[in-house]
């Protein structure tokens, strides 16, 4: 009776030690402009998941990881620390120079040949102009939304809040509602929600979608809905 008493007890703490030491990794993928991404495949050891709508998770065990995501041809990975309890890790696909370097390389013809020179020349312009963009495109983001680092961190914190915590905030600030409102005269009256987020990053959907329900309850804006996807008219 003891030892059946005992292995009872030790089955049910073997099980308890198992959900205490388990991990959960989370977040969302996000494309070149911040916005983010759906139809993505991302990896994590064994495991595989296609994100539709930009949120993936996973159940590990703490330990030392490579997540990877992909979309089409773009692809990045990460090293992630897996810790115990609920981990929020956020993927940004962007676009390398990877094929317009394999591009330069399999053409495999003599560099001084003269008859080759004209397309070795546009070659090099036509990186050179993607680097430059690519690096105009960083540094307009940087200082819009501050560094990287930074700007994960606000939007991980933005969206961690409640609804009730978001309202607070749109109280204290009123700015957000001028804010928005700019945005849409500046769009000509009219704007998607998604294009509306898109320019108040790194504000969260949940935390937009309020800004404009009580700009909606001021009248100062109609929510249409088109598609899949919702307009906001100015009125």
């Amino acid at each position: 009776m003891k030892r059946g008493m005992f292995c009872v007890c030790l089955i049910l703490f073997l099980l308890c030690g198992s959900l205490v030491l388990g991990a959960t990794l989370k977040g969302n993928v996000y494309n070149e402009f911040l916005e983010v991404e759906s139809d993505v495949l991302v990896e994590i050891g064994t495991q595989k998941l296609l994100v539709k709508e930009g949120g993936y998770s996973f159940e590990l065990s703490p330990g030392n990881y490579v997540i990877s995501a992909r979309n089409g041809e773009i692809e990045v990975q990460e090293k992630v620390v897996v810790k115990t309890g609920v981990n929020v890790f956020d993927l940004f696909l962007l676009p390398g120079f990877g094929d317009e370097d394999d591009l330069w390389k399999d053409t495999g013809e003599d560099l001084f040949e003269e008859e080759e020179e004209g397309m070795k020349i546009w070659q090099y312009i036509a990186a050179v102009i993607i680097f430059v963009y690519a690096i105009g495109r960083i540094i307009w983001m940087r200082k819009k939304h501050g560094s990287l680092r930074v700007f994960r961190r606000k939007v991980r914190e933005d969206s961690k809040k409640s609804v009730k915590q978001h309202k607070k905030d749109i109280v204290k600030e009123p700015g957000y509602l001028d804010r928005a409102l700019e945005i849409i005269k500046k769009h000509d009256g009219r704007i998607s929600q998604k294009e509306l987020r898109k320019e108040m990053l790194p504000l969260s959907e949940a935390k937009v979608s309020l800004v404009v329900t009580e700009l909606e309850h001021k009248g100062k804006v109609e929510r249409v809905k088109k598609g899949r996807g919702k307009v906001i008219l100015l009125k």
